[in-house]
């Protein structure tokens, strides 16, 4: 009896002793790490890293920022043992290494709810694992300069009305004809290997979802030959107008960022295929006219709704690595992503900073970007076109291979067919 006695009242401590030694293990202190493809904002983000270690004082967390070569300075970090506990990567990057990441859709969920949508940009087919939360809404299409508009065609002039190719290229002569060169084509190898040629080419032009795989696949059974493909022909013939009415035609691939942003937003040209995201670099210039999103039409009908809509998308998510990281620094870094996303200063940030537009519920700060005011009033309308397919089941470095054929092909150093072939070898090699 005595040796039981003995028995109970050291199991007894024992118990009571387990609760605090949880306690105690769940506020051990850890470090964490936190990596992000949002470029030049580097200040504003080790602010914000600030705020979120303040409110989580058993967290610390380093910062690297991204460089040049995004994806190579991410996969760098890997191979030095050194993996981001969190990551802010584009989505098709999240699903290509979703081996790495997180199952966000275990555990408590509650939290998903305030994410209205962009679910679908960070799930596999056929699978109910989420790898990231949606950081964003953007919207892109032909930007334009609203006072020039206004003077060179009339106050009551309604973009909207620009809904055919043919109507595209009277629009531009209206410019022509007073001396302004119509449009400016940003040259980099992203924004015409992603934004101009992939995020149009696998898209809702091609019609559902279905379609949409079928002619991805397609690219690589070698079944989908590019100049057979109507709308790839009518991508390029829209490109090749732009072309002609680039302001920097004579020498196309010289032309920076900041100084294309810069002819549109004061009013040497009236318009440019861009995004939302360029008013971080707009909102800098003391100098700037007020810029709206007119659509680019592909067709000549005017009766097909695509020719009404701008593209939209969630293309960055946050995303937790297993890989190199232990399930506490797991567990950290899910408060972290919940908290950047999430938190009013998380959105603050992603506002005031990046001037995106929010796909969560309960968003107070006022946006002041006026583009991605436009991406909301398109996406209240109903007029997105979808480009989740480019994004999440075309391979990840698709621009970093045929932006430089559509840089020769914006040269005219390529010609259509010679771009088409190189886009076929390219998945061929895949």
């Amino acid at each position: 009896m005595i040796m039981f006695r003995k028995l109970f009242t050291l199991l007894l401590v024992l118990v009571m002793m387990l609760p605090m030694t949880v306690v105690f293990a769940e506020q051990e202190p850890v470090t964490i790490s936190f990596y992000s493809t949002q470029a030049g904002v580097d200040s504003a983000t080790v602010a914000l890293l600030d705020k979120f270690m303040e409110q989580h004082p058993g967290i610390t967390v380093n910062y690297y920022p991204c460089g040049d070569d995004q994806l190579a300075a991410w996969l760098a970090l890997y191979s030095a043992g050194t993996a981001p506990t969190v990551s802010m990567l584009d989505v098709g990057q999240i699903l290509t290494y979703s081996d790495y990441m997180y199952n966000l859709n275990s555990g408590d969920t509650e939290w998903m709810e305030n994410v209205l949508t962009g679910w679908g940009y960070v799930q596999k087919e056929g699978s109910d694992a989420i790898y990231g939360i949606p950081s964003s809404y953007q919207g892109f299409s032909m930007m334009y300069n609203k006072r020039l508009v206004a003077e060179v065609l009339g106050e009551d002039f309604d973009v909207a009305t620009v809904n055919t190719v043919d109507k595209l290229v009277a629009f531009f002569d209206e410019f022509e004809a007073v001396g302004i060169p119509a449009t400016v084509v940003f040259s980099a190898d992203w924004a015409l290997g992603a934004h101009y040629l992939g995020c149009q080419l696998y898209s809702e032009w091609l019609g559902d979802k279905e379609a949409q795989r079928e002619v991805l696949k397609g690219m690589y059974t070698g079944e989908t030959k590019l100049m057979e493909l109507d709308h790839f022909n009518n991508l390029m013939d829209v490109f090749d107008i732009l072309k002609k009415y680039n302001i920097n035609k004579a020498d196309p691939l010289a032309d920076t960022q900041e100084g294309d942003l810069e002819m549109l937003a004061t009013g040497k040209t009236p318009t440019m295929f861009q995004g939302d995201w360029n008013w971080l670099q707009l909102q800098t210039f003391a100098v700037r006219d007020d810029l709206g999103f007119m659509t680019l039409p592909l067709t000549n009908d005017e009766t097909d709704p695509r020719n009404s809509m701008i593209l939209g998308s969630c293309p960055k998510a946050y995303c937790v690595d297993i890989y190199q990281n232990t399930p506490e620094q797991q567990a950290a870094g899910v408060e972290l992503a919940k908290w950047l996303a999430l938190s009013d200063e998380g959105k603050e940030f992603m506002v005031s900073q990046i001037g995106s537009t929010l796909p969560f519920t309960d968003v107070k700060v006022v946006n002041e970007n006026p583009l991605a005011m436009e991406t909301q009033r398109y996406l209240s309308e109903g007029r997105v076109l979808d480009i989740s397919t480019y994004l999440c089941e075309a391979p990840s470095d698709f621009w970093l291979h045929v932006g430089p054929f559509m840089q020769a092909y914006l040269a005219d150093q390529m010609d259509r067919k010679t771009l088409a072939n190189e886009i076929e070898a390219y998945f061929q090699d895949l």
